[in-house]
């Protein structure tokens, strides 16, 4: 590694000489060198006047030196305002390439009709949380945001999944609907249509009816006419009471150009999206998809069509 100009290096051996001291003995040297030569060339001359001139050289081979070494240490000093300025010029640049990022970014938000005002807030809090707690809370919020970020990302090819159900995710969905909801179970939980949770969602629903005009229909699916029974017809008057649209399906029942197709959970938004639940063979283990393909939406409305018109006519109709 080349040595800072001005910096001494180390002497042979390891010793290393301080600078002051390398100094004086070079300054003693040059005036005890005068000193001889004078009392060589002139013998005539006073001693005085010899010792005089050794002083006066040897004071100004001092001078030299430490001419010679302010220049070295203004060169060193030149030289790391440079390169600090070289570094400074690179951390600008590199700002300014950052804000140019972002800038770009909110601009592409803004153009796409995305929430910009809101992505800027979530980076943000998520900043304030992070540099409040390096704790549990820190953890989970960064779960959540990888979450939202995957899902999205995800979203960019029409498509995602993840297991488990997601409650919370139809409900989002739910609000999200302008148009209409179109929605089959294949398998009847009444359990489910006592919870809480579906309490909030049959109200999200109702909300989406009478605030947006959302048209909502669904189909509910049993495996033979003892599925039709009075839990069920409980349920199918919640749903009507709510304003949805309901039908219920015996699947043994089917003509046989429609039961040889799927019976997917699944509840299709605007007839732009679905949202799709499906089970091993034991119907257990459910897992999720979003999908906004045209043609796998097209798919699943016209199934629902199918299945619709062969709905039963009940009491609750």
């Amino acid at each position: 590694m080349d040595e800072e100009p001005g910096t001494p290096g180390p002497a042979a051996g390891g010793l290393r000489i301080p600078p002051v001291v390398l100094k004086i003995l070079v300054t003693v040297a040059v005036g005890t060198l005068t000193y001889v030569l004078t009392n060589l060339i002139d013998q005539s001359q006073e001693q005085l006047w010899q010792l005089a001139l050794a002083v006066v050289i040897g004071g100004a081979a001092l001078i030299v030196q430490y001419m010679v070494d302010f220049e070295q240490r203004l060169g060193s000093v030149e030289l790391g305002q440079r390169r600090s300025g070289r570094h400074m010029a690179q951390l600008v640049d590199r700002g300014f390439s950052r804000v140019s990022e972002v800038t770009a970014l909110f601009t592409a938000l803004d153009a796409a009709r995305m929430p910009s005002r809101e992505v800027a807030l979530l980076a943000r809090s998520a900043a304030q949380v992070g540099a409040q707690d390096d704790g549990f809370l820190q953890k989970f919020v960064q779960a959540e945001i990888t979450r939202l970020a995957r899902m999205v990302t995800e979203l960019t090819s029409q498509s995602a999944d993840w297991p488990g159900e997601n409650n919370d995710l139809l409900i989002e969905l739910t609000r999200s609907a302008r148009k209409s909801i179109h929605a089959t179970s294949s398998f009847v939980e009444t359990a489910f249509w006592d919870t809480a949770t579906a309490a909030y969602y049959l109200e999200v629903q109702r909300d989406a009816i009478q605030e947006h005009g959302v048209e909502i229909k669904r189909l509910f699916m049993v495996k033979d006419r003892d599925g039709l029974n009075d839990k069920l017809r409980h349920i199918l008057e919640l749903q009507q009471d709510a304003g949805i649209e309901v039908g219920v399906v015996v699947l043994p029942e089917l003509p046989p150009r429609i039961s040889a197709g799927a019976t997917l959970d699944v509840v299709i938004f605007d007839e732009e999206l679905y949202y799709e639940i499906t089970h091993d063979v034991q119907g257990r283990n459910p897992s999720a998809r979003l999908d906004a393909h045209g043609a796998q939406v097209a798919r699943r409305m016209s199934r629902f069509g199918r299945l619709w018109d062969a709905r039963l006519r009940t009491d609750a109709d």
